[in-house]
């Protein structure tokens, strides 16, 4: 590849402290804040085997030129062997940019000009440069860079040819794409903000990050702790294996292109994300036959009904879970002929005149591939009027549905070339069956409890035509209450799981019936939790919390740490070998966890640097300060309240209303040091359960307070 390299950097003072930049940085430099602002004013190239290190609050402001006069601009001009710079300047890097700011004094990368309108061509990494590093910094307005003749070849603010970079609390703001990879090695990208805004009828973002590979061995990209917002078209990859992790969206409208995680080939994880008003779609994704993927513990919140929907789903070979996710509003399960799905622990509650809340589609190879659908609580506020709504659609795919809670839906199952296997459901709310485009696949339906009358042409028995009786609907609990017909009137099928919704015993001894007694619904009465594990994952040097370590069992799905380093993990009884990852961490197995029905086995996990030498190290003791922190967030009804104790102590932890007044004191005692947990069931000191709104957790030990805002949504 030819470059336009000019033979000497030159600098022209143009202040006391600002600098006209360009040609070539030829050997190692520093730019500080003596200099700053530097002013980009040609092509900036850094020869290889040289560092351009920038300082803290460092500004870089790049000749840019106008995307509403003529995009041309951009592009190199004249001929091949007489080419003449494109107004738009933009960094070639060969070498390496060590650029790490702080969050007070973060490094910016913008356009020299103020108008809204102008952009520079971002930053461009060759095949064979150094990796390069951003730490806090804001890179803003850029549009494409083309570094010769040939058009195109640089896209994003980022662009990074030579497979590998370290980003971590940076912001990108109004970039055509914020980060373009050829990844040829794991990377992170942590902690950042990704902003977009249509201007003047210009769209100028079209993804945020793009990632792809062609390497045998698929480099694994992690998305983790980052927050998206704005007009963004999407995020998209392919050939990497990839884990999306504890990150945010928000502010998507209608014209926006769909937020897809699905464009591309590759493996997918998408784990405890949440989406705020956005059309993000959020998929777990098989790169083979024999990969295990999930859409695990994400929260979507879409109430608005006329700008589109936001989903999760799942797509590609191999085993797909969809679990543990919480959706408000216009909200629906997507999924898209492939060989395994389980749909479980979900909660959905939808608001949309015409939406399926599980949209199921195949062809005819999909039928002996059968989704299961089971332990769900599925919920609808149909608008005013309207008498549509369904709760399962199926195109040519057969789903196995069972102990679910349906409750809204003017249809349960409606769908051509397939049919419904239906066991141990309760369908409560003016439920109809829709037969007209079952084309003679026939539905088997047993043991369920429903409000209207099963059709005759329906095969099976043991349906019960009465209310459920829940354990207290006004307040949004839809467990079973005492006396339920729904009481041990399920039965059991084949590869039941031995959890319920809240990871419940789904078979409890001693019922009438004996072991194999099955409750209908979502939730088994009277039943206990089936054990797991919970604890505090801490850097053991610092003692500071770790957030993202991903905790494994072996045959299960993982679970990650958060914010304050905690985290749940509902094994159910046995004894396991834990494994604790991050990628920066050296890996910990910790061996012979025995978990015991009921209860959760509490583990306090150091994990230690990849660059520190392991020591014969005995658990420290945790971080000084309070921490506390509840999931889910917002929650109906029920939440776990983690906090972390420097010392043992007389520990309050109360909840109080917008007003400031206290509701409820969840604990008034003297506590040991380390981590703990509560359950609230969203009730007051006096039982009553407390309307939907804004609480404060407040936790007390000494002269240490921590608040904590948490949403109760009913």
């Amino acid at each position: 590849m030819k470059y336009i390299l000019l033979s000497t950097l030159f600098i022209m003072a143009i202040g006391l402290n600002a600098m006209d930049v360009g040609g070539t940085i030829s050997q190692d430099i520093t730019w500080d804040l003596r200099n700053s602002p530097y002013r980009v004013v040609s092509f900036l190239y850094i020869a290889p085997g040289v560092t351009l290190t920038i300082e803290p609050g460092v500004q870089v402001q790049v000749v840019g030129a106008s995307i509403g006069v003529d995009w041309y601009d951009f592009f190199w001009h004249g001929t091949i062997n007489n080419p003449i710079e494109p107004i738009a300047k933009m960094i070639v890097v060969h070498g390496k940019i060590v650029a790490r700011g702080t969050q007070a004094n973060p490094i910016i990368f913008d356009t020299w000009q103020s108008d809204q309108l102008f952009r520079w061509g971002g930053i461009h990494f060759t095949e064979n440069a150094s990796k390069s590093e951003f730490e806090y910094c804001h890179i803003n307005r850029t549009f494409m860079g083309i570094i010769n003749y040939t058009y195109p070849n640089s896209w994003g603010a980022l662009c990074v040819m030579n497979g590998r970079i370290y980003v971590k609390y940076c912001t990108f703001e109004t970039n055509t794409n914020a980060i373009a990879l050829d990844l040829q090695e794991d990377t992170v990208i942590y902690g950042c903000k990704f902003t977009s805004y249509n201007l003047n009828g210009f769209h100028f973002t079209s993804s945020f990050i793009l990632a792809g590979s062609d390497l045998e061995d698929i480099p694994k990209l992690t998305i983790a702790r980052c927050e998206f917002s704005g007009t963004a078209s999407d995020i998209g990859w392919g050939g990497v294996n990839l884990e999306v992790i504890f990150n945010k969206y928000a502010n998507y409208t209608e014209n926006d292109a769909k937020k897809d995680f699905s464009r591309y080939v590759g493996s997918q994880n998408m784990y405890g994300n949440a989406s705020y008003n956005s059309l993000t779609k959020f998929f777990c994704m098989s790169y083979s036959e024999a990969d295990t993927v999930y859409c695990r513990r994400n929260y979507i919140y879409k109430p608005n009904l006329g700008t589109g929907y936001a989903s999760m789903g799942a797509g590609g070979g191999g085993e797909h879970h969809i679990s543990d996710n919480y959706g408000y509003g216009h909200v629906k399960i997507d999924y898209d002929d492939h060989p395994h799905v389980d749909i479980h622990n979900n909660i959905f509650e939808t608001n949309s005149y015409y939406l399926r809340v599980i949209d199921l589609r195949g062809n005819t190879n999909t039928e002996f591939n059968q989704p299961r659908i089971y332990n769900n609580l599925f919920r609808h506020f149909p608008p005013d009027g309207s008498p549509n709504g369904v709760a399962i659609y199926s195109w040519e795919v057969s789903p196995l549905l069972f102990n679910n809670t349906i409750i809204n839906y003017p249809y349960v199952s409606t769908g051509s070339h397939s049919s419904t296997e239906s066991y141990n459901n309760i369908m409560d709310g003016n439920i109809g069956y829709d037969l007209s485009h079952v084309d003679g696949h026939p539905h088997v339906f047993m043991n369920n409890c429903v409000d209207t009358p099963v059709p005759p042409s329906f095969v099976g028995g043991g349906n019960i035509v009465a209310s459920p009786q829940y354990a207290d609907s006004l307040a949004g609990d839809f467990s079973l209450g005492q006396g339920s017909p729904c009481i041990d009137t399920g039965v059991v099928i084949d590869n039941m799981p031995s959890f319920d919704l809240r990871y419940h015993k789904r078979m409890a001894p001693g019922y009438v019936g004996g072991p194999s007694a099955v409750d209908m619904g979502a939730y088994e009465y009277n039943s206990v939790y089936i054990g797991g594990i919970s604890g505090y994952v801490f850097d053991s040097q610092s003692l500071e919390p770790v957030d993202c370590a991903k905790i494994e069992i072996m045959g299960k799905l993982p679970e990650f740490s958060d914010t304050l380093g905690c985290f749940p993990y509902p094994s159910g009884p046995g004894t396991y070998a834990v494994q604790i990852s991050r990628w920066d961490y050296q890996d910990l197995v910790i061996p012979n966890v025995v978990v015991v029905e009921g209860e959760d086995t509490i583990l306090n996990i150091p994990l230690q640097r990849s660059d520190v030498a392991t020591d014969d190290e005995s658990t420290p003791p945790v971080s000084n300060s309070l921490s506390l922190s509840n999931y889910p967030n917002p929650f109906n009804p029920n939440t776990t309240f983690s906090f972390i104790l420097p010392q043992t102590g007389d520990t309050k932890l109360c909840i109080y209303n917008i007003k400031g007044q206290k509701v409820k004191t969840l604990t008034h005692a003297k506590l040991v040091q380390g981590y703990h947990s509560l359950v609230w069931n969203s009730c007051d000191d006096k039982g009553k359960p407390l309307a939907s709104g804004l609480y404060f957790a407040k936790l007390e030990q000494g002269t240490q307070v921590i608040v904590h805002k948490l949403m109760l949504l009913k």
